[in-house]
Order: structure tokens, then sequence, then C-alpha cells
């Protein structure tokens, strides 16, 4: 019995950590600051974003791709800490604004700066020194 349950303990751990390697995470570089990034790529990603998490650790973040581009708005709903959010088009920094939490509701929206190919969140003061028009790279974790 102490074997069998041994057995299902290890292979709950092993899909708890194959689930895990499976997020999708890019490396995104704007004027030399790097984080690594969980990508939104699903509606229901992009809709909680980072909401609920009780802490966003320095050099991480999430993307949110946005395909066509597209004027938007974010907003921070039930999320805890304060944050950066970075607006791109084309590889360029279109702006940058610090939000802080909200539970309320309704929750102030930020509207994009015109249309967007992508949002970038990070914990605040992250990319406080960016400027529009700087370049953002992004590339793969895995290689």
């Amino acid at each position: 019995m102490k074997r069998a349950a041994a057995a299902v303990a290890a292979a709950v751990a092993i899909v708890l950590t194959g689930c895990a390697a499976d997020v999708d995470e890019l490396r995104v570089t704007i004027d030399g600051v790097t984080v690594t990034a969980e990508q939104a790529t699903s509606v229901e990603a992009q809709r909680a974003g980072l909401s609920g998490r009780d802490s966003v650790p320095e050099g991480t973040g999430m993307w949110f791709p946005l395909a066509p581009a597209q004027c938007t708005e974010v907003w921070m709903q039930d999320t805890r800490v304060s944050l950066d959010v970075v607006w791109i088009r084309d590889g360029r920094v279109t702006g940058v604004v610090t939000l802080q939490p909200c539970s309320t509701e309704p929750c102030p929206r930020e509207s994009s700066p015109g249309a967007v190919d992508a949002i970038l969140e990070a914990p605040a003061g992250t990319f406080s020194q960016t400027v529009v028009g700087a370049t953002v790279e992004r590339r793969s974790t895995d290689g």
C-alpha cells in the first residue's frame, strides 16, 4: 500500500513539474533592462493578467501579444501589486505608465496611447526610466 501511495505521489510530482515547464516565456529587454515574461496568449489569460498574485518578483512580468494592433485598455481589478505597463508597437515603446492596485469596482482603466501590438507588465519601477521610442527586444527562453 505504501509503495502504491509513493508511486502515485511520484507520478503527480512529475505531472506537476511538466506543467510548470509548459509555461510559454520570453525574455524581453528594453533599455538594458531584461525581464522574463509569461506570455498571456489566450483571452482568459489576458483577462486575468497578473491579478490575484501577492507578488510579482523583480525581473519577471507578463507579455500580452495583440493581433492586429489595436487601441486597448488595462485595469488593475484584484491586482495586489503596483505594476509598470509598457505599451509597444512595431518593436518600439509607445508609452509607459505605473498603475496601483485596485480592489474596488469599477477600477479605473488606462487607455493605450494609440494602437499597440503588445503590452508588457512588470513590477512598478522596472521601466520607470524607459522613454517612448526605446527598442523592445524579445527572445524565447528556450535559446
